[in-house]
C-alpha cells in the first residue's frame, strides 16, 4: 500500500510508514485504487457499448468503505 501511494503522491513509501497512520495508509490507498478502478470501469462501459466483442466487466471498486450504520444494518440490527 505505501509503495502504491509513494508512486501517485511522489514520495518514499518508508516516510509513509514511518509518519502516517494506519487510519490515513487505508484510506489514501482506498480513495487512489478506487479512482483507478472506477476509471477503469467506465472505459470498460464506453467500450462494451460501442462493440459486439464482449470483455469481462470489471470491478466497480477496489475497496470498499462502509460506515457504521451499514455494518449495523448487514448484521441485522444489532
Amino acid at each position: 500500500m505505501a509503495h502504491y501511494i509513494g508512486q501517485i503522491l511522489k514520495i518514499r513509501p518508508n516516510h509513509i510508514l514511518d509518519t502516517w497512520g494506519v487510519a490515513e495508509l487505508l484510506i489514501a490507498f482506498g480513495t487512489y485504487k478506487n479512482e483507478e478502478t472506477y476509471k477503469n470501469f467506465l472505459e470498460w462501459k464506453s467500450l462494451n457499448q460501442e462493440s459486439k466483442k464482449k470483455i469481462k466487466k470489471p470491478k466497480e471498486f477496489a475497496v470498499l468503505f462502509y460506515t457504521a450504520e451499514d455494518l449495523k444494518d448487514e448484521r441485522g440490527g444489532e
